[in-house]
């Protein structure tokens, strides 16, 4: 469309405002961002294989589309069918006891659900960066490195396994606190 004073026919003298709230480093930020996504991609893309890396990345996002996000959807919505804890309803608050949103109706939510979702999205994360070594790693791994291949799938248990206790050992450090407050 254009800038308004495009729209009256006068000449604009300068440069129309950021966004509400945007920071006044965020586009030559942004612009950084996409000149080492190109630097990226014509590396990725100069390699032996190029139509191999564009199959990768499609099915990489056919598999998120069609097969992963109804899988963590699913899983987020039966962590959401929990039941809520009880509590005494305060003031505002909804008949449960839960927190009302910005609309003012109560929380969907059991409390604390993100000290599970936090974790298993990093966890997921880690798995989706490092599967090709965590699933087995392919035999030309230790001849192209010269590391070890062994090992990345406990690594990936442990760490998973620390993103929880992390997160268990935070929502157990807030709970306290909460409960020390009352």
């Amino acid at each position: 469309m254009g800038h308004p004073a495009h729209l009256r026919g006068e000449r604009v003298r300068r440069l129309p405002p950021l966004r509400a709230g945007e920071p006044p480093w965020y586009p030559p930020l942004l612009l950084c961002s996409f000149a080492l996504t190109a630097y990226a991609g014509t590396r990725l893309l100069g390699g032996d294989d190029p139509l191999g890396v564009v199959l990768w990345v499609v099915g990489a996002a056919l598999l998120h589309d069609l097969v992963l996000l109804p899988l963590y959807t699913a899983a987020d919505r039966a962590a959401g069918a929990l039941p809520l804890p009880r509590r005494p309803a305060l003031r505002g608050s909804g008949a449960d006891g839960a927190a009302p949103d910005a609309a003012g109706t109560p929380a969907r939510y059991p409390p604390g659900i993100n000290h599970l979702r936090i974790p298993a999205l990093l966890s997921g994360l880690l798995l989706l960066v490092w599967w090709p070594l965590v699933s087995g790693p392919p035999a030309r791994y230790e001849r192209s490195t010269g590391l070890s291949a062994d090992g990345f799938t406990e690594r990936w248990l442990l760490m998973t396994a620390a993103l929880f206790a992390l997160s268990a050992g935070w929502a157990l450090l807030s709970a306290l606190r909460r409960r020390a407050r009352r």
